[in-house]
């Protein structure tokens, strides 16, 4: 259940484990909801969990659901908890990150290598690099770079509007809705029917197990089931057995044609003062940012990437065409742990993949090596302390 990132790359394990599997999707594309419009990023070395300053305000509204999430997130957040969710991220992150680059070298897909994280503020550079020690401990290779080292990366960068940068060598990037759709079109040669355009419209257990789903188009029986999904309507999540601590934090991405090749970037790069992320993507540039508490809409304005298309005229001006962007709204499908959860709840034949929120290219490889030996009755192959769903 799922097209995005976690379904189509569960998809493909089960399948090359010899079962048959089918795909169930109320979109008319695999990879077009949360996974459609991400910067791509691979930012392993950035597997931090979220503090409150990178999430935005709550609606005005009360909405319990999102208050029960916002508590736990603040509980999560400080501490020895803090460093547990710290270890749990980072160990499927590194995981994560070799099962990609193993699959991307059997697709033949290119990933581009390295990432800058860009800081306007020599304190807050130094802050930054403090932060890594830990990431750096843990083996992820980091540097500090100043002006000279950005230039020879970066040469169209406007360097007069930074003090600074963190450079990770080992950091990825890539098309993460191209990477799905190739990867679904290899799942197709090994037999797997993607069922599109049929939203679920619900689950029918027999005591312990999940017989069918029944869908628009439909009803699908199988011996097993996984959920992939991301953002989920609450009629199907308390439909499935177990609590399902995901709430989306709506984003904003853009896509713009690149107008003058010379004065683009060259990589992947995050503002993080700004918190806007970009990458070049053959001839055009994706731009992300926003991190909003707006309920399950997908409504945006002009006014909503000003942010965003300001952030890229400081740092490259004259780099893209603004007036043929490509706008949307976008939700992540974000725990308060900012982790995934796998297992299984009430059900013994459905098995969880959800929450990999914005860290989903990031994660999708190993969360999808995790449920498919976790659907074949093996063992998880690294450990699942604090990224199992909880059972009620």
């Amino acid at each position: 259940m799922g097209a995005g990132l976690a379904g189509v790359t569960t998809a493909w394990y089960l399948a090359k484990s010899g079962h048959e599997v089918v795909v169930i999707d109320r979109e008319p594309e695999v990879g077009s909801a949360a996974s459609y419009g991400n910067t791509g990023i691979i930012a392993a070395s950035r597997a931090y969990p979220w503090t409150a300053a990178e999430i935005g305000r709550p609606m005005r509204r009360f909405d319990p659901e999102l208050w029960l999430w916002g508590v736990q997130h603040l509980v999560l957040r400080t501490g020895r908890s803090y460093r547990r969710v710290l270890e749990a991220k980072v160990r499927l992150v590194r995981y994560s990150q070799q099962a990609m680059r193993e699959l991307v070298a059997e697709l033949g897909f290119a990933l581009k290598r390295g990432v800058l994280y860009l800081y306007r503020d020599a304190n807050e550079l130094q802050a930054a690099w403090q932060r890594a020690a830990a990431m750096r401990e843990l083996g992820f290779a980091i540097e500090k770079l100043q002006a000279p080292a950005i230039a020879a990366l970066e040469p169209a960068l406007e360097l007069s509007r930074l003090a600074g940068a963190l450079y990770a060598p080992q950091d990825e990037a890539g098309d993460a809705a191209n990477f799905c759709r190739t990867l679904a079109a290899q799942c197709r040669a090994r037999g797997v029917h993607f069922y599109l355009e049929n939203e679920i419209l619900s689950i029918e257990p027999i005591d312990v197990r999940i017989r069918e789903v029944v869908t628009r188009r439909g009803r699908v029986r199988a011996d097993a089931f996984v959920c992939a999904l991301g953002v989920m309507e609450r009629k199907l999540r308390e439909q499935l057995g177990t609590h399902v601590p995901v709430y989306p934090v709506k984003g904003y991405s853009a896509t713009l044609p690149i107008a003058d090749p010379e004065r683009a970037p060259k990589h992947a790069a995050i503002d993080e003062t700004r918190r806007i992320a970009f990458t070049p993507l053959g001839g055009e540039l994706r731009v992300t940012g926003g991190a909003q508490f707006a309920g399950y809409g997908r409504e945006h304005d002009p006014q909503d990437f000003a942010a965003l298309f300001e952030t890229l005229k400081q740092l490259y001006p004259g780099a893209v065409d603004y007036k043929r962007a490509r706008m949307r709204a976008c939700q992540r499908p974000m725990t308060p742990e900012t982790t995934p959860r796998f297992g299984t709840g009430r059900y013994q034949n459905l098995w969880f993949n959800i929450g990999l929120g914005h860290m989903g290219f990031a994660m999708c490889a190993g969360a999808a090596r995790i449920t498919a030996e976790l659907v074949a009755g093996n063992a998880a192959p690294i450990d699942l302390e604090g990224l199992r769903i909880r059972r009620h």
